[in-house]
């Protein structure tokens, strides 16, 4: 999927994993295609959502890299400040991330909490904003529609 071209009337809407806000809070080899993403969601060019557990990927990340309860709030802050729609957990969504996982999850493949995304990703029928590996080349699999963090110009 695309963005939409300059002046279109309406925004792109993408679901975007967690390692968005960490590229561009904390750093990393995709920091200035998150900015730009950012700035497009801040300015209304995107619709950027995420899925509810956006959140607690990003503390249960910062707690088991040993960083402090502080820290990790402090990022949900800073999280909170980007224009974006947490979309809320389901049951249905549960329990096709839990399938998902089961089939796809592992060490190097689904982790548990992009299960999460995936499935929120599927339940609304929106393509997902990832640089995940495993989820940009088994895209298909997980049927899914999936737009490559990297390829943001």
């Amino acid at each position: 999927m695309s963005r939409p071209a300059r002046g279109s009337s309406s925004p792109g809407v993408f679901l975007a994993d967690t390692d968005l806000f960490f590229f561009y809070l904390r750093g990393g080899r995709y920091e200035s295609q998150a900015e730009k993403v950012l700035k497009a969601a801040d300015s209304g060019v995107l619709d950027l959502r995420t899925s509810s557990e956006v959140y607690d990927d990003a503390i249960t990340a910062m707690r088991a890299d040993g960083l402090s309860l502080e820290l990790a709030m402090s990022f949900v802050g800073d999280m909170k400040s980007f224009r974006h729609t947490p979309l809320p957990m389901s049951a249905e969504i549960a329990e096709d991330a839990l399938s998902l996982y089961y089939l796809h999850g592992g060490r190097r493949k689904l982790s548990y909490f992009d299960s999460f995304h995936v499935a929120t990703a599927r339940r609304y029928d929106l393509p997902l904003l990832t640089s995940d590996g495993f989820i940009l080349e088994q895209s298909g699999a997980l049927s899914l529609e999936v737009q490559s963090l990297a390829s943001w110009k």
